[in-house]
C-alpha cells in the first residue's frame, strides 16, 4: 500500500514539475517566435476601427493618423501629394499628431515638433520621423 502511495506522489510531483517548466518556457518561446504576416496588420491605411482611410479624406494641408502595416502612421496631403511618416516620436515613443493651426507635426507628450519632411524643428526628439512610402491604389492608401 505504501509503495502505491509513493508511486502516486512521485507521479504527481513529476507532473507538477513538468507543468511548471512548460509554464515558464512556453511564454518565452511564444515571445521569441515571429508573428505570422496575417497578424502584422494590413498594408492598407486603416483607422482605429479597422476601416480603410480613403485618400480623398486626407485633404490639402491636413494630416491623418492611422495604422499601416501594424504601425501608427501619419499621412499628410501637401501640394496634392501624400507624405507619410511613422507616427511614433523617437523621443519616448508617443504617437504624434497633426496640428492644423501650425501646419506641423507635434508630439503631445513633450512638445516635440516636426516639419513636413519629418525633421525636428522644436523640442527634445533626438532625430526626425522616419518616412514611409505609400501609394494610392483602388481608392486606398497602401504601403508601397
Amino acid at each position: 500500500m505504501t509503495t502505491h502511495r509513493r508511486d502516486l506522489l512521485g507521479v504527481l510531483l513529476g507532473s507538477s514539475l513538468v507543468l511548471s517548466l512548460v509554464g515558464v518556457v512556453a511564454p518565452i518561446f511564444a515571445y521569441l517566435a515571429p508573428l505570422p504576416s496575417s497578424r502584422l496588420g494590413s498594408t492598407t491605411l486603416e483607422d482605429a476601427n479597422g476601416d480603410p482611410i480613403r485618400p480623398n479624406s486626407v485633404t490639402e494641408g491636413v494630416g491623418v493618423v492611422g495604422r499601416l502595416g501594424g504601425h501608427p502612421t501619419l499621412v499628410i496631403r501637401e501640394n496634392g501629394h501624400l507624405l507619410a511618416f511613422t507616427a511614433v516620436c523617437p523621443h519616448l515613443g508617443c504617437v504624434v499628431r497633426w496640428n492644423d493651426r501650425r501646419g506641423s507635426i507635434e508630439c503631445p507628450c513633450h512638445g516635440g515638433r516636426f516639419d513636413l519632411e519629418g525633421q525636428v524643428i522644436a523640442g527634445p526628439p533626438p532625430q526626425g520621423l522616419s518616412p514611409v512610402t505609400v501609394q494610392v491604389r483602388n481608392d486606398r492608401i497602401h504601403l508601397a
